[in-house]
């Protein structure tokens, strides 16, 4: 029985320290506005999109193929 070949396995990344990526020092109020703005009115990445029903050309195409 011949299997098909397997994929060589994934390099990872070396592991981050993550205190060397946090920043320590206290953020300024016009970064504390920027970051609720974000939040507020453009962030909202758990949030997902509206779904629309495909149209007739997408519809005809997928009944095709």
């Amino acid at each position: 029985m011949n299997l098909p070949p397997q994929a060589p396995p994934v390099h990872r990344p070396a592991l981050v320290d993550p205190a060397s990526t946090v920043d320590l020092d206290p953020p300024t109020p016009e970064h504390l506005a920027r970051v609720r703005a974000y939040l507020t009115y453009s962030a909202n990445f758990n949030d997902p999109q509206a779904y629309t029903l495909p149209t007739y050309q997408q519809a005809m195409l997928s009944a095709t193929s």
